[in-house]
């Protein structure tokens, strides 16, 4: 064998040495890569969902409130209701006098807001 088929074969079996240590190296380290990916994600996963957490605490509040004006809105249309239905069998009564009409709308108190009279 002559010089330069000896030194062509060392250096092919030196370069498959460095390929063969450097693929065993990343074989080696695939945990640890993982492991930092795994890291990376669930850091950026909980940067996301705080926000969303705070957000979602946000709109269950608003709808809570929204829930309140609606039964509150809805106890107003129940007692006008009832109002205008006392107010139409007096006028349609056959006994239905104007003075005293008038006097049953100045004296009704009507639907309250939060405790306030509407008329």
């Amino acid at each position: 064998m002559s010089w330069v088929e000896t030194a062509t074969t060392l250096a092919g079996v030196l370069g498959g040495l460095v390929g063969a240590t450097g693929g065993a190296a990343v074989f080696a380290s695939r945990r640890k890569i993982k492991a930092e990916t795994a890291d990376v994600l669930t850091d950026t996963a909980l940067t996301l969902v705080e926000p969303l957490r705070t957000r979602v605490a946000e709109l269950t509040q608003e709808t809570r409130q929204a829930q309140t004006n609606v039964r509150e809105l809805s106890e107003t249309v129940a007692e006008l209701t009832a109002t205008m239905r006392r107010w139409r069998a007096a006028i349609l009564a056959p006994s239905a006098d104007l003075d005293r009409l008038r006097e049953m709308v100045r004296t009704d108190a009507g639907p309250t807001v939060n405790g306030r009279h509407l008329s």
